[in-house]
């Protein structure tokens, strides 16, 4: 047999054995599966996430790495972040597993408020208006709120490490308000004055010339 045979021979092995490794590659990656969680019946935001309403289930390995939840629900439940429905796969965002304390707000202002919704919070200091948590997650709304316009209490779920001071807050009875929110489009929080908030909502800037908001002149005495 000649040399260039066995060269050609030999090129074709290679060949042979590239295209067949890489061959059981795609047939490999295409079996592989993720070992992921799902919810097995239906939660709303702020409910514990265990074995109760979770299980384990496997779904197929995707082509880039996506964040499923990862963490040991059995060791460590979690809090749903928002309402899930059955079926659904959990991914990192849609799992609240830090510590977490449950802390009984007064809120001045409010829209109807239930088990489950989110919240921004929000507290008046003097002339100004600031944020103070964003997507805080409401477990209970006080039943002797019913029928009442002036407050509302509720219990909320907060980060652990804000008990304290969320605590203070109430505690200082400074007026809180909320307003029902995902947290999409809200700007970054800063401190409002009353000029800020009309000069925005008015579609004024906040840099131009003070708005002067009108006040209702004192009567004046008859001669």
């Amino acid at each position: 047999m000649s040399r260039n045979a066995l060269v050609a021979i030999l090129l074709m092995v290679i060949f042979l054995v590239v295209a067949g490794a890489f061959y059981l590659e795609i047939a490999a990656s295409a079996r592989a599966t993720d070992q992921v969680w799902m919810v097995s019946r239906s939660v709303s935001a702020g409910d514990v996430l265990s074995l109760d309403n979770t299980q384990r289930t496997r779904v197929p390995r995707a082509g880039s790495d996506l964040d499923y939840y990862t963490n040991d629900l059995v060791k460590k439940p979690g809090r749903a972040a928002h309402d899930m429905a059955a079926g659904t796969v959990l991914f990192s965002n849609d799992v609240i597993d830090k510590e977490q304390a449950l802390v009984s707000l007064t809120l001045r202002a409010a829209p109807p408020l239930a088990h489950g919704q989110p919240v921004d919070i929000y507290v008046q200091v003097g002339s100004q208006t600031m944020i103070m948590g964003r997507r805080l997650i409401v477990e209970q709304v006080a039943a002797n709120n019913a029928g009442t316009s002036n407050s509302t209490t509720v219990a909320i779920w907060v980060p652990a490490a804000d008990e304290p001071s969320w605590i203070t807050l109430q505690a200082s009875n400074a007026p809180l308000l909320a307003a029902r929110s995902t947290g999409v489009g809200v700007p970054q929080g800063r401190g409002q004055t009353m000029q800020d908030a009309i000069s925005t909502l008015s579609g004024g800037s906040a840099t131009g010339p003070p708005i002067v908001i009108p006040v209702s002149p004192s009567p004046s005495k008859k001669p």
